[in-house]
């Protein structure tokens, strides 16, 4: 395992795309997945890289586009639901059903959290997720209920931090960030992925084929990526950075 990796270097305005994990990287997590914090000079800060990229700033997260517009993201790019969903800025929109079998594991899902003090159910147009940061004893069962619905319907069970996610195969934040390359104004430049949790390895794999580089952001681990930043804070203050340069 690699023990250090660097700080990023500035943005390239003329050069680079810009790709960018939500919680965890771009607001920090919360106990409940409506309790993030989402302020106005951040949604500033990143409507003005858009503008400095001509475009090229795109979000990639977990969540779904609906829900990130809802936190003042519309106007960006954004792939949502793990890349199962993506939308330029321009209106451009790639979608997928979704998968037959979602309603019975949001059922099933739903009623497990009902029943077990401390687990959330997040429902989300194209998966389903349990979260039990506020009570880790229960994170085996969630696991295990998540393992057992991907078997029976084909799923594929992402996991992250404290939590459990069911979700289409065959799409991922890498599939996501690969298909936005191909189209304008993000072809032909290089992309950086800013990512926290092993959800967006894919992502900088991805992203490392494509001539870039992966940025990881928390505590040092295994990862595809070739620098670090330490938390939000740093994030949020190279972002700024490499604007005002």
């Amino acid at each position: 395992m690699t023990q250090h990796l660097p700080p990023p270097p500035p943005i390239d305005f003329y050069g680079d795309a810009l790709f960018l994990d939500f919680d965890g990287t771009l607001v920090e997590l919360a106990d409940r997945p409506d309790g993030v914090v989402v302020g106005e000079p951040l949604i500033t800060l990143l409507h003005a890289l858009s503008d400095r990229l001509d475009g090229r700033l795109a979000l990639v997260s977990g969540r779904d586009i609906a829900t990130l517009d809802g936190f003042g993201m519309d106007g960006l790019a954004i792939a949502g639901s793990h890349g199962a969903e993506w939308r330029l800025a321009d209106g451009t929109l790639s979608e997928t059903a979704r998968p037959p079998g979602m309603d019975d594991a949001r059922g099933q899902f739903e009623r497990f959290a009902d029943t077990h003090d401390g687990v959330l159910f997040e429902d989300k147009p194209l998966g389903a997720a349990l979260h039990y940061r506020l009570s880790p004893e229960w994170g085996d069962e969630c696991v295990a209920l998540a393992e057992n619905l991907a078997q029976s319907y084909g799923f594929h069970v992402q996991h992250g931090h404290e939590m459990v996610e069911l979700r289409r195969a065959g799409v991922d934040k890498g599939v996501a960030i690969s298909d936005i390359l191909e189209r304008a104004p993000f072809a032909g430049h290089r992309p950086i992925f800013l990512g926290d949790d092993v959800t967006d390895e894919a992502g900088f794999e991805q992203v490392t084929r494509s001539g870039g580089h992966g940025v990881l952001i928390g505590t040092m681990r295994a990862t595809a990526a070739n620098f670090r930043l330490p938390d939000v804070n740093s994030v949020n203050e190279w972002l700024d950075r490499s604007l005002r340069n």
